[in-house]
């Protein structure tokens, strides 16, 4: 920052007692008073033409210093005029105050008296207005919170009684449509709650029959076979289905019997068929066994009989070689 002397004139000291708004003779008063100071502060500000500002040298600061310690003494010596003055003004102005305050604080007083009896009927009518608010407000609290949002002490009695009907069906309107709600929230819990209640015996329902399935499948599978519809015989209640489960052992052990009787009735079918070949094939092989023997006694004796022939006839041919010779 560029050090700089500011210099003020004494037409600026003019200019600001012109303004002031102070009569002349007051104001020409206080300028006599600080022009003195003004003057001396113009001659510090002369002599500051000395100092060397953008180099200054050791006679510089000294220089310096002592218009410093001068400009300090004008203005610690205006200030003290200034106090001095203002004290004199204080102690004018707290009087003219209290005067005044004595004065004005009477004149309220006596005014307040002649204002009272000058506007009797207005105030009595003000004061009538405010009670009818007042009382008018306790009839509508009960109905609305916003009571301060209607001018009820200028409402003519019609207007309130219209204003009071209103609020109140409103307000029974609202208390109906919210003791509705709160019915139909409990309602809406209710029915959840019930809903919910149904969901878990459904749940217990089918926990219970997927387990009575369960065991069912285990008793109805080795008679699979005998249950025209197996479905509906899982789904049967207890009792029907304890009835038709003993009907079907019932006809199954009847069905095991009868198969059983039947296939030992074909093992002894069987048995006496086996028996019957048998006596039939000793039959045949003994029936062999006679022509096997009956064939080989008639070749033997056809042997014997041909031996014999044979050995008559060489016994015959060696009668008729001796007899030629």
């Amino acid at each position: 920052m560029k050090n700089e002397i500011v210099k003020i004139e004494s037409e600026q000291l003019e200019k600001v007692v012109t303004e002031s708004g102070l009569a002349i003779q007051e104001g020409e008063e206080i300028k006599k008073s600080y022009l003195p100071f003004l003057v001396q502060l113009s001659e510090v500000q002369s002599q500051a033409t000395k100092i060397n500002f953008d180099s200054p040298a050791e006679i510089d600061e000294t220089i310096a210093r002592e218009l410093r310690l001068k400009t300090v003494k004008i203005r610690t010596g205006s200030k003290e005029l200034k106090d001095e003055r203002k004290r004199g003004y204080l102690l004018r102005g707290n009087l003219e105050q209290a005067a005044y305050n004595l004065i004005e604080a009477s004149c309220k007083l006596t005014e307040d008296t002649f204002n009272n009896v000058e506007k009797a009927r207005e105030i009595a009518e003000k004061k009538r207005k405010e009670q009818l608010r007042i009382d008018r407000a306790e009839m509508l609290s009960p109905y609305t919170e916003s009571v301060s949002l209607y001018p009820l002490g200028e409402m003519s009695e019609e207007q309130f009684n219209e204003l009071y009907s209103g609020l109140r069906i409103a307000h029974e309107n609202k208390i109906e449509a919210e003791k509705k709600a709160e019915e139909k929230r409990l309602a809406e819990i209710e029915a959840e709650r019930i809903r919910q209640e149904n969901i878990r015996l459904e749940n217990e329902r089918l926990k219970k029959e997927a387990e009575q399935k369960d065991k069912r499948n285990t008793e109805l599978r080795p008679y699979i076979i005998f249950i025209r519809d197996y479905n509906k015989m899982l789904s049967l209640p207890e009792k029907e289905y304890q009835k038709e489960f003993s009907d079907i052992k019932k006809g199954a052990k009847e069905h095991y019997e009868f198969e059983a009787q039947q296939k030992e009735k074909a093992r002894k079918e069987q048995e006496e068929k086996e028996r019957l070949t048998e006596i039939e094939r000793k039959k045949q092989d003994q029936l062999l066994e006679d022509q096997k023997a009956k064939a080989d006694k008639e070749r033997a004796e056809l042997l014997a009989k041909n031996q014999a022939n044979i050995e008559k006839a060489e016994k015959r041919s060696r009668t008729e070689g001796q007899k030629k010779y």
